[in-house]
């Protein structure tokens, strides 16, 4: 059994009718046959915006808001809309957010547990970082040594190359091939130089906040940093 309660008003007045007609048609509902007395009514809104009640959902509405209203007509029971895919999409985007977020919580809270259990003072932590600075820099200077004499090494080669070529020779392959094999040690070794040198940059950069996280942990003002 269905009935249209109430159609979208555009006045006041029509708004009044519309409840009182949303009444009577309720009232019929509770004296209506004993089928529908024994369960809950139902009220839903269709395609065209009606408000209608019954003991069934029609199928096509089933994945609609549906009130459930007991025998005198008090809403028990509200069963919201299924959500679109659009707003499952935003939940699960929402989720991810929220995972994240914790997760880096989680990462900074990791973070100034090790830094505490791991310095007592600020001198420690400065006495840290500056040995893994000073180990970048020492594997730096062993490698420009290395480069230097892999330039030295490709220098006498390139004469040796050109000795051949004055005296009207083609260069042996094994010469030219010791030439391309130096020039693509030389160039690891700068490639290799460049990526030490960035992982002092960032070094440094990764002691600047530490020494900055590690006295706000431990109260510590610049002032009071200052004097110690």
């Amino acid at each position: 059994m269905k009935f249209n309660l109430t159609r979208i008003p555009h006045t006041m007045e029509a708004r009044y009718l519309a409840r009182v007609g949303s009444l009577v048609c309720l009232i019929c509902l509770l004296f209506a046959a004993p089928a529908t007395m024994a369960g809950s009514i139902k009220c839903w809104t269709n395609k065209d915006g009606v408000r209608e009640c019954g003991a069934v959902v029609p199928p096509e509405y089933s994945q609609q808001r549906v009130e459930v209203m007991n025998q005198r007509g008090i809403v028990v029971e509200v069963k919201e809309a299924a959500k679109t895919k659009e707003q499952l999409a935003e939940e699960a985007r929402l989720a991810k957010l929220k995972e994240e977020e914790l997760r880096r919580q989680e990462e900074a809270r990791l973070r100034d547990t090790i830094l505490l259990q791991s310095f007592t003072t600020e001198r420690d932590l400065k006495i840290s970082y500056d040995g893994k600075i000073a180990v970048n820099r020492d594997i730096i200077d062993i490698t420009n040594t290395g480069t230097r004499t892999l330039n030295e090494n490709l220098e006498n080669t390139r004469t040796k190359a050109a000795n051949y070529e004055r005296a009207g020779e083609k260069p042996p392959e094994s010469v030219l091939e010791e030439i391309n094999s130096l020039k693509r040690q030389i160039k690891d070794n700068d490639e290799f130089i460049a990526r030490k040198e960035e992982e002092i940059k960032v070094l440094k950069q990764q002691y600047e906040a530490d020494l900055k996280r590690f006295r706000e942990l431990k109260g510590i003002t610049p002032t009071k940093a200052a004097k110690n």
